[in-house]
Protein backbone atom coordinates (compact mmCIF):
# COMPACT_ATOMS: atom_id res chain seq x y z
CA UNK A 1 0.00 0.00 0.00
CA UNK A 2 1.33 3.45 -0.89
CA UNK A 3 1.82 6.19 1.68
CA UNK A 4 -1.17 8.08 0.24
CA UNK A 5 -3.40 5.02 0.56
CA UNK A 6 -2.26 4.49 4.14
CA UNK A 7 -2.76 8.16 5.04
CA UNK A 8 -6.24 8.38 3.54
CA UNK A 9 -7.35 5.01 4.93
CA UNK A 10 -6.16 6.10 8.40
CA UNK A 11 -8.08 9.38 8.10
CA UNK A 12 -11.24 7.55 6.99
CA UNK A 13 -10.87 4.97 9.76
CA UNK A 14 -10.42 7.69 12.37
CA UNK A 15 -13.49 9.67 11.29
CA UNK A 16 -15.53 6.46 11.19
CA UNK A 17 -14.31 5.38 14.63
CA UNK A 18 -15.46 8.71 16.11
CA UNK A 19 -18.79 8.55 14.30
CA UNK A 20 -19.49 4.96 15.35
CA UNK A 21 -18.60 5.72 18.97
CA UNK A 22 -21.21 8.49 18.90
CA UNK A 23 -23.87 6.28 17.32
CA UNK A 24 -23.16 3.43 19.73
CA UNK A 25 -23.70 5.81 22.66
CA UNK A 26 -27.21 6.80 21.59
CA UNK A 27 -30.29 5.49 23.33
CA UNK A 28 -33.54 4.94 21.43
CA UNK A 29 -34.75 8.50 21.98
CA UNK A 30 -31.40 9.92 20.88
CA UNK A 31 -31.90 8.62 17.35
CA UNK A 32 -34.93 10.88 16.96
CA UNK A 33 -33.20 14.04 18.19
CA UNK A 34 -33.89 16.86 15.73
CA UNK A 35 -30.68 18.27 14.35
CA UNK A 36 -31.37 20.48 11.35
CA UNK A 37 -34.36 22.82 11.25
CA UNK A 38 -34.38 24.34 7.80
CA UNK A 39 -36.96 23.62 5.12
CA UNK A 40 -37.11 20.05 6.42
CA UNK A 41 -36.08 18.81 9.83
CA UNK A 42 -33.52 16.01 10.01
CA UNK A 43 -33.15 13.71 12.99
CA UNK A 44 -29.94 11.91 13.90
CA UNK A 45 -31.35 8.84 12.13
CA UNK A 46 -31.87 10.99 9.03
CA UNK A 47 -28.25 12.12 9.15
CA UNK A 48 -27.22 8.48 9.33
CA UNK A 49 -29.41 7.81 6.28
CA UNK A 50 -27.70 10.72 4.53
CA UNK A 51 -24.19 9.54 5.43
CA UNK A 52 -24.94 6.02 4.20
CA UNK A 53 -26.26 7.31 0.88
CA UNK A 54 -23.52 9.89 0.53
CA UNK A 55 -20.59 7.51 0.96
CA UNK A 56 -22.13 4.95 -1.37
CA UNK A 57 -22.79 7.63 -3.97
CA UNK A 58 -19.34 9.17 -3.77
CA UNK A 59 -17.65 5.77 -4.03
CA UNK A 60 -19.72 4.92 -7.10
CA UNK A 61 -19.00 8.34 -8.58
CA UNK A 62 -15.23 7.90 -8.19
CA UNK A 63 -15.44 4.44 -9.78
CA UNK A 64 -17.21 6.05 -12.73
CA UNK A 65 -14.49 8.67 -13.02
CA UNK A 66 -11.89 5.93 -13.33
CA UNK A 67 -13.88 4.51 -16.24
CA UNK A 68 -13.84 7.90 -17.96
CA UNK A 69 -17.45 8.74 -17.10
CA UNK A 70 -18.80 11.84 -15.39
CA UNK A 71 -22.09 10.69 -13.83
CA UNK A 72 -23.08 13.97 -12.15
CA UNK A 73 -24.92 16.27 -14.58
CA UNK A 74 -24.13 20.01 -14.55
CA UNK A 75 -27.63 20.82 -13.26
CA UNK A 76 -27.54 18.28 -10.40
CA UNK A 77 -29.57 19.38 -7.35
CA UNK A 78 -27.76 18.02 -4.29
CA UNK A 79 -30.38 19.22 -1.79
CA UNK A 80 -33.18 17.52 -3.70
CA UNK A 81 -31.09 14.33 -3.97
CA UNK A 82 -30.33 14.30 -0.24
CA UNK A 83 -33.95 14.82 0.78
CA UNK A 84 -35.10 12.11 -1.62
CA UNK A 85 -32.49 9.68 -0.29
CA UNK A 86 -33.76 10.25 3.25
CA UNK A 87 -37.34 9.50 2.19
CA UNK A 88 -36.33 6.40 0.20
CA UNK A 89 -34.70 4.80 3.25
CA UNK A 90 -37.30 5.87 5.81
CA UNK A 91 -38.25 2.27 6.62
CA UNK A 92 -34.70 1.25 7.54
CA UNK A 93 -33.78 1.05 11.21
CA UNK A 94 -30.59 2.52 12.64
CA UNK A 95 -29.20 -1.01 13.01
CA UNK A 96 -29.83 -1.74 9.32
CA UNK A 97 -28.31 1.58 8.32
CA UNK A 98 -25.22 0.97 10.45
CA UNK A 99 -24.75 -2.41 8.76
CA UNK A 100 -24.93 -0.72 5.37
CA UNK A 101 -22.55 1.97 6.57
CA UNK A 102 -20.01 -0.70 7.56
CA UNK A 103 -20.32 -2.34 4.15
CA UNK A 104 -19.95 1.04 2.41
CA UNK A 105 -16.66 1.61 4.20
CA UNK A 106 -15.40 -1.84 3.21
CA UNK A 107 -16.31 -0.99 -0.39
CA UNK A 108 -14.58 2.41 -0.22
CA UNK A 109 -11.39 1.01 1.29
CA UNK A 110 -11.37 -1.82 -1.26
CA UNK A 111 -11.71 0.77 -4.04
CA UNK A 112 -8.86 2.83 -2.57
CA UNK A 113 -6.72 -0.29 -2.46
CA UNK A 114 -7.10 -0.67 -6.25
CA UNK A 115 -5.94 2.86 -7.05
CA UNK A 116 -2.67 3.48 -8.82
CA UNK A 117 -0.64 6.61 -8.03
CA UNK A 118 -1.89 8.40 -11.14
CA UNK A 119 -5.54 7.64 -10.28
CA UNK A 120 -5.62 10.00 -7.30
CA UNK A 121 -5.70 13.03 -9.59
CA UNK A 122 -8.55 11.76 -11.80
CA UNK A 123 -11.30 14.34 -11.71
CA UNK A 124 -14.98 14.73 -12.24
CA UNK A 125 -17.99 16.69 -11.09
CA UNK A 126 -18.99 16.09 -7.49
CA UNK A 127 -22.62 16.47 -6.37
CA UNK A 128 -21.71 19.95 -5.09
CA UNK A 129 -20.96 20.73 -8.76
CA UNK A 130 -17.30 21.36 -7.95
CA UNK A 131 -14.71 19.60 -10.07
CA UNK A 132 -12.74 17.44 -7.66
CA UNK A 133 -10.08 14.75 -7.72
CA UNK A 134 -10.47 11.27 -6.29
CA UNK A 135 -8.04 12.25 -3.55
CA UNK A 136 -10.11 15.32 -2.66
CA UNK A 137 -13.32 13.26 -2.50
CA UNK A 138 -11.71 10.70 -0.18
CA UNK A 139 -10.70 13.51 2.18
CA UNK A 140 -14.15 15.04 1.81
CA UNK A 141 -15.83 11.83 2.95
CA UNK A 142 -13.90 11.93 6.24
CA UNK A 143 -14.54 15.67 6.73
CA UNK A 144 -18.22 15.22 5.88
CA UNK A 145 -18.61 12.61 8.61
CA UNK A 146 -16.85 14.77 11.18
CA UNK A 147 -18.86 17.88 10.25
CA UNK A 148 -22.13 16.02 10.77
CA UNK A 149 -20.77 14.45 13.94
CA UNK A 150 -20.12 17.90 15.46
CA UNK A 151 -23.66 19.00 14.69
CA UNK A 152 -25.15 15.81 16.15
CA UNK A 153 -23.01 16.07 19.28
CA UNK A 154 -24.18 19.64 19.79
CA UNK A 155 -27.82 18.57 19.33
CA UNK A 156 -27.59 15.99 22.08
CA UNK A 157 -25.33 18.11 24.29
CA UNK A 158 -22.16 16.02 23.91
CA UNK A 159 -19.78 18.67 22.64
Amino acid sequence: MTDKKVEIAAKLNDSRRQLMAFFEGLDEAGWETAVYHEETSWSITDILRHLVDSENGMTSMMMQWLQGNDPVPPDFDLERWNNRAIRKTAEKTPAQLLDTMRQNRINLLSFIDTLKNEDWERQGRHGSLRIMSIEQVCHLIAHHELDHLQVMQAAVGKN
